[in-house]
């Protein structure tokens, strides 16, 4: 009798199949990964917690689901490095003045079965991999009447129209598209990460005129999709993930990656237990959610730029050269090698923004589904269409 596959839902940010074949090499029992893009997989680990084993996906996704009842708690005395786990996700340092959903506003399962920033032996979601992002552009395509400082603001400077993308992902563009407007004197909004339903209005106001009269010229949904249309003429400009711009780079593509003086959009993934989880299923779920934080899979990410949440078993994963590069902020040793076998980062290449400590240090605002969500996503759909 063939034995039953470990189920994983989630994107391409790290359901890789070079992660799928390490695990399972690694774990010894079979595991079946589902690819689906961000608002898919949402949908699905809301709606269809019987249809997988382990969701895959972002934090600021997790409230859905764990007021949905489509996932169970974590048992932290399970997690093998759970003291391990970098502060940012553990307890309530981060910044205040960041906005949107902190991972540590909503990790800990609250004795009245809430989530909040008490801390609890029980959480939500493990946290693995995250990052801070911001846009690209075309180096030799900025306009000299740009402000000197990068901004979010140049998403929507005339300089780009016809020529500008966003990503299709409304919990992290619309958080973008907020401090474009707020930082090019449009409009004002007390808080970014939280828009009013008077602020949302506005927002898309100003976003549907200059979606009409042509700035932006398409969206993309995927990683796979973004270096497709950041490697044709016509974009100059436009959200982008940490590996899509080091490959479209890597292919030629002459992109900079801006370090907004407003400072970055946090995001942060984690691994969730399906509340119908089997118990022929919960041991070797626990086994994967372990083996998430072993090093091996924290290398793949580290390698198209992202962090992760246990750094010490990564770091050891890691040669000096791709460690100095990706966290130390230093200049590379040597060319360092893409996942796809092409050159990612070419010797004396210093990664934007710096070190680890410096990138981290700026998230202005984590992506968030709103309050006002359900409306959002109206207003998202009409700006798409």
């Amino acid at each position: 009798m063939t034995e039953a596959a470990l189920r994983v839902i989630g994107t391409s940010v790290t359901l890789h199949e070079s992660v799928q074949k390490l695990a399972v090499r690694d774990l010894d029992f079979p595991i079946a990964f589902e690819v689906l893009d961000g608002l898919t997989c949402q949908q699905r680990g809301v709606t269809q917690p019987e249809t997988y084993d382990v969701y895959d996906q972002w934090f600021h996704s997790v409230d859905l689901l764990w007021t949905a009842g489509s996932i169970q708690s974590i048992d932290t005395a399970q997690v093998h490095l759970w003291d391990n786990l970098s502060p940012l996700t553990r307890s309530v340092n981060s910044k205040s003045e960041e906005k949107g959903t902190r991972p540590v506003d909503v990790i800990y399962v609250q004795p009245n079965n809430a989530l909040g920033s008490e801390y609890s032996e029980k959480i939500s979601m493990l946290p693995t991999t995250f990052n801070v992002d911001s846009f690209a552009y075309v180096a030799d395509s900025a306009n000299t009447s740009l402000p000197k400082e990068e901004s979010w603001s140049w998403l929507l400077d005339d300089c780009w129209h016809g020529h500008a993308r966003v990503s299709r992902d409304p919990a992290s563009s619309v958080i973008e598209l907020a401090l474009a407007a707020t930082s090019a004197g449009l409009m004002d909004a007390e808080n970014v990460g939280d828009l009013s339903i008077e602020e949302v209005d506005i927002l898309f106001d100003i976003l549907m005129k200059y979606k009409k009269k042509g700035h932006f010229n398409k969206s993309w949904t995927s990683h796979e999709e973004s270096v497709r249309q950041f490697m044709l003429p016509s974009t100059l400009i436009g959200s982008l993930w940490s590996p899509a711009y080091y490959e479209a780079k890597g292919l030629g593509r002459n992109l900079k990656y801006a370090c907004p003086k407003e400072g970055y959009r946090g995001w942060h993934s984690g691994l969730c237990l399906s509340a119908v989880l089997s118990a022929e299923m919960h041991e070797k779920s626990y086994d994967y959610l372990n083996w998430w934080l072993s090093g091996v899979p924290g290398a793949i990410m580290a390698r198209q730029g992202y962090y992760m949440s246990v750094i010490e078993p990564m770091m050891r994963t890691l040669s000096e050269e791709e460690w100095d590069f990706w966290y130390g902020g230093r200049p590379a040793a040597k060319d360092l090698i893409s996942l796809h076998g092409e050159t990612a980062v070419f010797k004396g290449e210093t990664r934007p923004g710096g070190s680890y400590e410096n990138r981290i240090s700026g998230i202005a605002a984590w992506s968030t589904i709103m309050n006002e969500h359900n409306y959002i996503v109206r207003r998202w759909r009409e700006f798409l269409d």
